[in-house]
């Protein structure tokens, strides 16, 4: 691994091959998610990787022109970031530096590479990336009949990724960046791609069981409608969709019931969000002792870590499920409002280009309240975010045309 990636890698920047390099690393990032051991290779290739896409982004920017800023609304949140590290636990401040670092060149070379690979090859640069993750989700139907194990966890399917809400979230990924492609070159794929597409999409979707994925779908969908009509009309929907959302969630298990999908949607541990109010509690209660100043990133997986025992008999197993409580504890609340400025400042720009945006952004935001995804850079899931808002903010793919597409000032 040490020697054939890095020689890889050279290979085809001397050739000129950045749409390879970086569809390249998100399949390595993809196989990195598995828990097969044949894959465990991909987990220390993934960082050896985005080391040697930096280092040919920093030493050859003339290649990279014109370059993109696009990370540095994220600057502020940077600053607190490193700043937390001064209060790491010791134990784990190597690691949260690297994962510091590896965030931020996560930022500086998908939004760069997007750039150039759409210079390059244009259209087809977006048409071979949804096969690369197509083909992921095909490889998964296979590996149910070849290989179990591999395709399954505690009996729901996960494909070729990790575990099964990790499939969801991947599939919620894909869709949306499909969606956004399709937007941009309606006519760029033929009618039985689209649907070969689709069918992988929502048959993953359905069988990973991931409810949080499919309420984010229907979440895209929904808005997308009415924001395609009208940005008002959308806009003023979601301040509708707020209000009710209480009483949704409270009457959601009879809403279920009465739908007959008990069993499918795992009524039964609607209650606890499976297991996700323990987390968050916990975490809540670890937030009070330091709420302005984070203990870097990686603490929040380390402190869970710590109490794994005592978590796991109170019925949770995993993270803090929540993006933006991880991005509290490991960055501080001042990390925390900075990066929410960021994001939501990136999709408000990105909407004066695409009346998906807002949508995509409710999309996300939903996903990231029940899972901490976001919160890590090397993973299949934020590099595809990351895609569409190159694609959505850049003004070299999208002129912008029409002021923002929400109501705001």
């Amino acid at each position: 691994m040490y020697a054939v990636i890095p020689l890889s890698l050279f290979f085809m920047k001397r050739r000129n091959m950045y749409m390879e390099l970086l569809i390249g690393f998100f399949i390595i990032l993809t196989l990195s998610d598995s828990r097969q051991d044949s894959l465990q290779w991909a987990v220390n290739a993934k960082n050896e990787y985005i080391v040697i896409l930096a280092v040919f982004l920093f030493f050859d920017r003339k290649s990279f022109q014109p370059f993109s800023y696009f990370y540095q609304r994220f600057i502020p949140f940077f600053l607190f970031a490193f700043l937390s590290i001064c209060f790491t636990p010791y134990e784990i401040i190597g690691l949260s530096l690297q994962k510091t670092f590896s965030y931020l060149l996560l930022l500086l070379v998908v939004s760069n590479y997007v750039l150039r690979c759409h210079k390059d090859h244009g259209a087809d640069f977006y048409k071979t990336l949804i096969y690369a993750g197509t083909c992921f989700l095909l490889v998964g139907f296979l590996a149910k009949f070849v290989n179990h194990y591999q395709a399954y966890l505690e009996g729901r399917f996960r494909g070729m990724l990790g575990n099964p809400n990790g499939l969801g979230i991947y599939t919620l990924l894909l869709f949306l960046t499909f969606s956004v492609v399709l937007e941009i070159y309606p006519k760029l794929f033929e009618s039985w791609e689209k649907w070969v597409i689709y069918i992988s999409i929502f048959l993953s979707l359905l069988m990973s069981d991931s409810r949080n994925s499919i309420f984010a779908i229907l979440i895209f969908i929904f808005f997308s409608y009415f924001y395609k009509l009208s940005p008002y009309l959308g806009f003023s929907l979601f301040l509708v969709f707020i209000v009710v959302y209480q009483y949704i969630s409270d009457n959601l298990v009879f809403i279920i019931e009465g739908l007959g999908l008990n069993d499918y949607l795992r009524v039964q541990t609607i209650g606890n969000a499976s297991g996700r109010y323990i987390a968050w509690n916990f975490a809540k209660d670890h937030i009070r002792q330091s709420i302005w100043i984070g203990k870097g990133f990686e603490y929040t997986n380390y402190m869970f870590d710590e109490s794994s025992d005592w978590l796991n008999r109170l019925g949770h197993q995993g993270n803090a499920h929540n993006t933006y409580l991880t991005l509290w504890l490991d960055t501080g609340f001042f990390g925390l409002i900075s990066y929410v400025w960021a994001f939501l400042s990136s999709f408000i720009q990105a909407s004066k280009k695409s009346r998906l945006a807002i949508p995509v952004m409710y999309a996300v935001i939903f996903s990231t309240v029940f899972e901490s995804w976001l919160t890590a850079s090397l993973n299949p899931f934020t590099i595809q975010l990351f895609v569409i808002l190159s694609i959505l903010t850049s003004e070299q793919i999208i002129p912008t045309k029409a002021p923002a597409l929400i109501p705001v000032q």
